[in-house]
């Protein structure tokens, strides 16, 4: 039998931290959005970046915004954001999701 203190001590967690740019529908209310992300399982903080390049490709029907997220993975981090980004997609909209994979850093390991 396996105890549950070994298990705890024997799994690795590592937080990373990704840009991603979302698309939003305007007739939606972007603060709900954010926090929708802010409730995906593994996403730890959500940050909204103003961006003014981002700010002028909005216009009347989308808005799009640039958010600094970090993360919590078990194995691989580039898979974990796929995941993340799959369930973000489901949220009421959320139009787009594109993760920056060339700023996926690792933040720590615990």
């Amino acid at each position: 039998m396996v105890s549950l203190e070994k298990l705890l001590s024997e799994a690795t967690f590592e937080t990373f931290f990704v840009q991603v740019i979302i698309k939003m529908k305007n007739d939606f209310n972007f603060t709900e959005i954010y926090n929708q992300i802010r409730g995906i399982r593994d996403v730890i903080v959500v940050k909204v970046i103003d961006n003014e390049q981002l700010n002028a490709a909005s216009n009347d029907l989308y808005n799009y915004s640039l958010l600094e997220m970090k993360y919590i993975s078990e194995g691989n981090a580039v898979e974990t954001v796929r995941n993340i980004k799959t369930e973000a997609l489901k949220i009421p909209g959320l139009v787009k999701f594109e993760v920056r994979t060339k700023t996926i850093l690792k933040i720590r390991n615990y």
